[in-house]
């Protein structure tokens, strides 16, 4: 392949990949897992006894997410308003 027309596909494909999405992976592999067990042991239903239904929807999620950090993050600022 001409190495003129590999360098204009590969400034492309940088192009067409958001930024946004490439730290999304990045921190999701790096960071997630300790996010997830840090919220799990916050929101945790057998803590909050007087608010069992909230506590265990938000656990559900938190389960269903637990190798996105960004829906993690979010998922944090719900379980401080909603829990505490």
């Amino acid at each position: 392949m001409n190495p003129f027309r590999r360098l204009i596909l590969r400034i492309r494909f940088h192009r067409n990949i958001k930024t946004d999405e490439t730290i999304n992976v990045i921190d999701s592999m790096v960071k997630a897992r300790k996010l997830y067990k840090e919220l799990s042991m916050a929101a945790h239903p057998d803590k909050h006894p007087h608010q069992m239904d909230i506590a265990e929807d938000i656990m559900k999620r938190l389960t269903a997410n637990k190798h996105s950090y960004a829906s993690l993050i979010l998922l944090k600022k719900e379980i401080e308003e909603r829990l505490k």
